[in-house]
Formats: C-alpha cells, structure tokens, sequence
C-alpha cells in the first residue's frame, strides 16, 4: 500500500508542476508552450535546490512511462498507450533521465544507464542541464522572489470526488499534494495572478492548466490511472 500511495503521489506532484510548466511559458516566455517545455520546468522545479522527495518524483514520472510500456509489451522506440497528451513517452522519459545526469552525473548514474544514455550523451547532458537553469532563471527573473525571501502559499481546493475517486482522493489529500506544490510555487514566484491549484473529477485521466479559470487542476481518474499500473506492477512480481 505504501509503494501505491508514494506512486500516486509522485506523479501527482510531477503533473502538477508540468501544468505549471505550461502556464509559465504562457505567461512569461519559458518556452513553447509545449510538453517538453513543460516538463523541464518541473524538472527543474524539483531539482533546484534537491531534495530526496524531488529525486523520487523525477524517478516516478519515468517509471510511469517504463511500467505503461513494460506492461503493454512495447519495445524500445514503440509507443505505448498513454492516457493522455501530457502523459510522460520514452522520449520525454530520456529527456528527464538525462537532466538527472546532467544536473548530478554520479548521483544520477543509476537513472542514467537504465534509461541506456551513453558516456557521449551525459556529457551533452551536462551542457544542456547548465544552459536550461540559465534560461530558466533568466526567463522568469522578474517574478522569481529574491534569495532568503518567501511568499505565500497559492489556493488550493479539493473538491468533493464522485464514488470512483474517494480512494484517491483521499491519498491526495491525506499526503497534502495541492499543498505541497502551492507552498513551492509560492515561495518562489511572485505572480500578479496566483492560479488556483484544484484536484477534481474530470471525466478523463489529465491534468491541465485552465487559463481561464486560472487553474492548475490534476484529475482524480489520473490518480487512478498511476495507481493501476504500479498495482500491477506489484502483482507480477508476486
């Protein structure tokens, strides 16, 4: 059960702060608005500074894509079944695994050779990781709070779940997800206009930034999603 709750909580985290990713490109020019510009920021969200829960969350978001191909038996270079657009693929896996080895090349070893990156290409991903911090923090300058200063926590709501989200639901909100990612963001940025972070049912397994509503909102049936494939994950190793 503790393997199922730390699953679903990671790539919850990982979600969100890739909803964050595309709403920062939107708002500030991080980038295109696009996955992979979304999914360096959250890398580098959770790697800057490190921490051990930042670590696992990286790990998590590539497992996703590893245990999704694994169990629909797709090999290396096919394209297994997501349930989403914003659902982390084999390339978006690499991409993450190599700013992990190029942000900490010994400390990320292990990531590095299970994703098969070659001695050249840690190399260039020591290069990229630097020039991606660079670009990051120059980016968003203008509303990154300055050093030793903290801001308030974003809003966060939970709403009620129908009765195929209670269990997770409640993971999420017994772990203090919405919290834990507005707490980060707001200590470090100061936006004109916090976005809301919201845990729902959607009627779909996404997570999304709603600009309109001005919201960074992660599905409950996402949450699902994650927990069915590290619980068959766990009943194959039975």
């Amino acid at each position: 059960m503790a393997e199922i709750v730390d699953f679903i909580v990671g790539n919850a985290v990982f979600a969100l702060y890739h909803q964050a990713g595309h709403m920062m490109a939107m708002r500030y020019g991080l980038g295109p608005a696009d996955e992979e510009t979304a999914d360096r920021f959250a890398t580098l969200t959770l790697l800057e500074p490190r921490s051990g829960a930042g670590n696992q969350t990286l790990v998590d978001a590539i497992d996703s894509y590893r245990l999704a191909a694994h169990q629909q038996g797709v090999a290396p270079g096919g394209h297994a079944t997501l349930p989403d657009a914003h659902s982390v693929d084999e390339a978006r896996a690499s991409a993450i695994a190599c700013a992990m080895a190029g942000s900490d090349p010994d400390g990320f070893a292990d990531i590095a050779e299970a994703m098969g990156l070659s001695a050249p290409k840690r190399m260039a991903c020591a290069e990229s990781w630097r020039k991606s911090v660079e670009h990051w923090k120059s980016s968003l300058k203008a509303i990154l709070r300055p050093a030793g200063t903290t801001g308030p926590a974003l809003p966060i709501a939970y709403d009620p779940p129908v009765d195929q989200d209670v269990a997770e639901a409640t993971i999420l909100e017994d772990n203090h997800v919405l919290e834990e990612v507005a707490a980060k963001l707001g200590a470090t940025y100061d936006f004109a206009a916090p976005p809301k972070v919201r845990a729902m049912h959607c009627g779909e397994a996404t997570s999304r930034y709603d600009a309109d509503r001005n919201e960074l909102v992660l599905c409950y049936e996402l949450s699902a999603y994650h927990g069915q494939l590290i619980l068959r994950d766990i009943e194959s190793r039975s």
